[in-house]
């Protein structure tokens, strides 16, 4: 039987392959052990609104400063002043840690003649 010899270009993109998978791997199993597993910590924040050809767009921005990952966060944002108030829920499906999603809700009347405020935050963890 005769023994197969591997050329220079195989045995660099064998040991490449090889560390970036050690490396990776590495990676994971400090990850899993440093980080501890607390809850989400949700912070809302809204922009100016604009007016748009539906109504009065108001962005939305959602931050999770916390450890844990949330799920189905649903944010209720409040228009009060004159006249009957009015609401709009925007539900982010999955907040990481560590990460920011944006997104825009409506409202007919115009927020300026009123205050916005965020009414609750509710969000499940996975």
């Amino acid at each position: 039987m005769t023994r197969l010899d591997k050329n220079g270009l195989e045995w660099s993109v064998f040991a490449i392959a090889l560390l970036l998978v050690l490396a990776t791997f590495g990676y994971l199993v400090r990850e899993a052990l440093t980080t501890d597993s607390g809850p989400p910590d949700v912070a809302v924040s809204l922009g100016p609104p604009t007016r748009g050809a539906g109504g009065h767009l108001v962005p939305v921005t959602a931050e999770n400063h916390g450890t844990g990952t949330a799920e189905e966060v649903r944010i209720t944002v409040r228009l009060e002043g004159r006249g009957p108030g009015e609401e709009a829920v925007l539900v982010v499906p999955y907040l990481p840690r560590g990460s920011r999603r944006s997104g825009w809700v409506t409202f007919r009347s115009d927020p300026a003649a009123g205050s916005l405020r965020v009414a609750g935050v509710a969000f499940q963890a996975p």
